[in-house]
This record gives structure tokens, sequence and C-alpha cells, in this order.
């Protein structure tokens, strides 16, 4: 009677795997329909079920995205404010979080009280307008950028990464003579860098798709981020130039544009997918 190995998979692993391979399939699908459709003609999406299949390839929804003149502005004005938010972001929450992490800091519990209060109750919306109102800031990007600078629940997740460096390390560089900033910029952010680059992901996905508050703050069209000029060409809120174009059938064109919004997001994820294994696991393993 052969033994069974102390790895080998059990049957009901095999269950396991099953589910989340369907599970997969499930988040996967909508991506997958979404990009076929974009691709098919109108003959082949009203003749399709369960899925579509673009038997007469064309490329017309694309055609119609690039022939707009903001689209391509608009993605520019994206890249900008996500890149430059996800870094001022960081800076500011890394800075929040490593002193958090300090339990011998005078107030460090009143301090994380207050950080978790901000999770469960706002200013409101309307004070809130009032004030970058106030400060200037309606009609230019930075009001997408400022005011934003600090996620409660990110900087939660840093301070555990930032609790989880062992504390013999900070104390022997401070015996080697290093203040506290030397310690947060050379030792504390490099030992951290699976914890920084998964939430600059979540800041950068999260500006990404933002389209309500630059409908608040951008009045100019010549402003509106990617997010917010897709949502208005879908539901008709932006002056379209058709001329020229081969129209193709609404849902090819809506399909597009969600591809087209989603692609820069899946290029970055792959390079971020080893830090993203390591952030998802914060807090696991305790000392």
């Amino acid at each position: 009677m052969k033994k069974r190995t102390l790895n080998a998979p059990k049957p009901f692993d095999y269950v396991i795997f099953a589910v989340l391979i369907l599970f997969a399939c499930i988040c996967l699908y909508p991506f997958i329909s979404m990009l076929l459709i974009s691709f098919a003609s109108e003959g082949d999406y009203y003749s399709s079920y369960f899925i579509v299949i673009p038997w007469h390839f064309n490329v017309d929804a694309y055609r119609f995205i690039f022939t707009q003149g903001r689209i391509h502005f608009a993605l520019l004005e994206s890249i900008l404010v996500s890149v430059g938010y996800t870094f001022y972001a960081l800076f500011l929450t890394s800075l929040g979080a490593y002193a958090l992490s300090n339990t011998r800091m005078p107030g460090n519990r009143i301090f994380f009280i207050f950080v978790l209060i901000t999770m469960f109750f706002g200013g409101g919306l309307i004070p809130f307008y009032l004030t970058v109102k106030g400060l200037g800031m309606i009609d230019n990007p930075l009001s997408l950028i400022i005011p934003f600078g600090v996620n409660a629940f990110y900087m939660i997740i840093l301070r555990n990464f930032f609790r989880q460096v062992p504390k013999s390390i900070i104390e022997s560089c401070k015996l080697d003579g290093a203040n506290e900033v030397i310690i947060f910029f050379r030792f504390m952010l490099p030992l951290a860098k699976a914890g920084l680059i998964t939430i600059g992901l979540f800041y950068f996905v999260d500006k990404w798709n933002d389209w309500y508050w630059p409908m608040l703050f951008i009045h100019s069209s010549d402003l509106n981020p990617l997010a917010l000029e897709i949502r208005n060409m879908l539901s008709g809120n932006t002056a379209v130039d058709f001329s020229g174009i081969d129209l193709t059938y609404q849902k090819g064109k809506e399909a597009a544009m969600v591809v087209f919004a989603i692609l820069p997001i899946m290029a970055i994820v792959p390079f971020c997918q080893k830090f993203l294994v390591k952030g998802i696991m914060i807090g696991s393993v305790k000392e």
C-alpha cells in the first residue's frame, strides 16, 4: 500500500481548484465579452446569445473613439493627474503611517482614533465643495489631487507594514547616529517597498476610475480626465463630430470605450503582481 505524501493533493483540493477556476472565469467573462463585442459587427452581436463571436471582425468602434478630438487630451490628463496624485498621496500616507507605527509617540492611540473616525464620518459634500472653491481650485486639475491626499484605510495598512519591521533595525540605526528622517527615507521606505507599491496601485486605480469628483470640480471640458470624458460620451453629454465616421452600433462603441479605459490598468498590474501577492498577505505572519 502506497503512502500518501504530505504535499499530495487531496480529493477535496480538486473541488477547490475547480471552484477557483470557475470563479476566475466569472471574473474574466465581462472583460472578454466587452473585448469581443468591441470587434464584432452589429449582426454578430444580435445573432449571439451567451457570448459574442466577432465573425465579421472590424475596428470601426475604435476608429470612432480615436477620431474624437478630446479623447487623446483626456487620456493625457488622466495620466498626469493619476501619476501625480499617486506620488503625492503615497508621500503623505507613508509619513502618517510611519508616525502611527511608533508606539512610543505621545498620543499615538488618540491620533489613531482620529484617523479611524475619518473612515466613518465625513464633513459633507457641500462644505467640501465650498472649501475647494474657497481655495480657488475649481476648474483646476489640482482640485483632483490636493484635497484627496490621504486615505485612512490605506494608511492603516501601510502602518502594519512599518510595524512588521524589527525594532532592532531601528535601534541599531539610532545607535549609529541616524535621526528619524534618515531612518524613514533610507531604511523604512525600502523595507516597505511591497506595501508602497500595493497602496500606490490602489491610489492610481482609484484616481484613474474617478469621474464623480471631476464632474463637480472641473467645469471646462478641455480639462476632463478620461473617465469623465467616456462617461459623458456614453451618456450623450458630449457633442460628437460624426462627419467622416462609418458609424457602428451603440453597444460596440460602448464596449470599445470600456476596453480603452481598462487597458492602461491591465498594462501596469503584471509589473506589480509579485508585490501585490506580498501586499495582500499583510499581517498574516506575526513575530
